[in-house]
């Protein structure tokens, strides 16, 4: 009979950038010849797993699972139960490590025999919080009598979020990696690229938690619930992370915007942009976002130096044209081209991409669901949802002419006004005002005109929207939201070789 005695520590990192807390546990293995496999009991002396968050320890409950892998592929498991941890796994070859795989809070399938990945998902932690931990023994397998020890150091990090205002319905947050790989093949725990939302665990009405996995900062993630929606500031998350400051969300009323009868979204922060620090290049385009909803590029730096797929000068373009499946033209409508069929010639045609793809390629605003409303939609908002004759209005604000749009949820901030329908921008805002106005929903689409060819007119006078649907009887030409000081078209229609304004949004009920 073989032997294996294994020194098992939990480690949980207390104060980010500081100590570490580490669990010390004695365990005992009591291998049995099995064939080829062994058979380990892991004694870790306690009932636990829950994680604390005041005080980031991290413990145990009934039927946590601890994964085995040797670095080429999964081995088995170790299942928690009165105090121990013990189960079969494939017996090891002599002289490999072995690694292990803490996903506590998780219920999960196991893993088949031989599996050289798995993926798992923390996306909602609105009763447990999850821990995603991971160790390699200090010493390589022995067929001989032995001791090992390990420290698992856990791969995610735990953060406080506070809400000035008290919700007892779970929150989202969004914008967040909520998928990692466990890779028994490489030995590791990876966070997948792609992003969504996670549900936090409630502490109280106002303080709430999550466990999240390493990713980059997230400024304005959007945060949901209920009634309420707003946005918080993600700090950089590290490995062993324990970030205990507090994540502020900024909550308000409901800003949804119906498209459909049973479909709302919300929109972008802003026009959508693309830049580019090489001039003449066709390649390395960088999306984004303008700064704010009023922020507009007007008929300064690249925008009047668009050539095919190019920028002559190095910088920023806001205005895009509309390229059918069928053009041989670049997808994004970064052209002055101004031979309209050059743009695709077909009835009834679709975008050659929509703009959404690039967005959620770079997860512009912690988020990959961005789209480009269709002509039905616009229509839809402005037309057709309840009262929508009163949630819209012309204004300005900081001086920026545009289309105000109010959500299908609306409460004035105090001390302001509205007025709704063609008003000639009787709406004026100061930034400080439409802050106010922002933070309850409202939507600003600027006046920024369009470009013609190589030159940008109309601005301030006259906005203009891109839809994703192409006219049905008229080649060449898409539909298009467009505005002036006393005229609103949520259908209208242009040639697709404008390059016009294009605000995404995305899907939320």
């Amino acid at each position: 009979m073989k032997k294996l005695s294994t020194l098992l520590i939990i480690a949980f990192a207390l104060v980010l950038g500081l100590t570490q807390c580490k669990k010390k546990v004695d365990t005992i293995a009591s291998p049995s010849d099995l064939g080829k496999t062994v058979y380990i009991t892991v004694n870790v002396g306690g009932d636990k797993h829950t994680v604390n968050p005041g005080t980031g320890a991290v413990v145990y409950t009934d039927h946590d699972i601890i994964y085995v892998g040797d670095g080429k592929k999964y081995l088995g498991s170790l299942e928690y139960e009165n105090g121990k941890f013990s189960g079969n796994i494939t017996e090891p070859e002599v002289g490999d490590y072995l690694y292990f795989y803490f996903l506590g809070g998780l219920t999960l399938d196991s893993p088949s025999a031989g599996t050289t990945s798995y993926t798992v998902s923390i996306a909602n932690q609105s009763s447990k919080l999850p821990v995603l931990s991971f160790g390699r023994s200090t010493s390589t397998y022995t067929d001989e009598n032995a001791t090992y020890g390990c420290t698992l150091l856990n791969k995610c990090g735990l953060v406080k979020f506070t809400t000035a205002t008290e919700i007892s319905a779970p929150i989202t947050v969004g914008g967040m990696k909520t998928e990692a790989t466990i890779d028994f093949a490489n030995a590791g725990i990876t966070p997948t690229e792609t992003t969504g939302t996670v549900t936090l665990y409630s502490e109280s009405n106002s303080v709430k938690w999550a466990i999240l996995l390493p990713q980059d900062a997230v400024d304005d993630a959007t945060v949901d619930v209920g009634e309420y929606s707003g946005t918080c500031n993600v700090p950089k998350i590290t490995n062993n992370m324990f970030y205990t400051t507090g994540v502020s969300m900024t909550m308000s009323s409901a800003v949804g915007i119906s498209i459909s009868p049973n479909k709302k979204v919300r929109f972008a922060p802003g026009n959508l942009r693309a830049t580019n620090t090489t001039a003449n290049s066709t390649s390395g385009w960088t999306w984004s976002f303008a700064p704010t909803q009023y922020s507009i590029i007007g008929n300064a730096t690249a925008n009047t130096k668009v050539g095919n797929n190019v920028v002559t000068t190095a910088g920023t373009v806001d205005l895009f044209g509309w390229v059918g499946a069928n053009s041989s033209l670049a997808a994004y409508g970064i052209n002055n081209n101004d031979v309209s069929s050059s743009y695709g010639n077909t009835v009834n045609e679709a975008l050659m991409s929509d703009w959404g793809v690039v967005a959620n390629a770079a997860s512009l605003g912690g988020h990959n669901d961005w789209r480009t409303l269709t002509n039905a939609e616009w229509g839809y908002l402005f037309n057709n949802r309840t009262n929508a004759s009163q949630k819209y209005g012309h204004g300005s604000v900081n001086g920026v002419n545009g289309m105000i749009i109010l959500p299908d949820v609306w409460v004035l901030p105090d001390g302001l006004s509205f007025t709704a329908g063609n008003s000639a921008w009787a709406n004026l805002y100061t930034t400080d005002q439409w802050e106010k106005m922002e933070k309850n929903g409202a939507v600003f689409l600027p006046a920024a005109g369009y470009r013609n060819g190589s030159s940008v007119t109309s601005v301030g006078s006259y906005g203009f929207y891109w839809s994703s649907t192409s006219r049905e009887s008229e080649a060449n030409f898409a539909y298009c939201v467009d505005f002036n000081s006393d005229n609103l078209h949520p259908q209208g229609n242009n040639s697709r070789r404008f390059g016009f304004s294009v605000r995404l949004a995305r899907v939320v009920e």
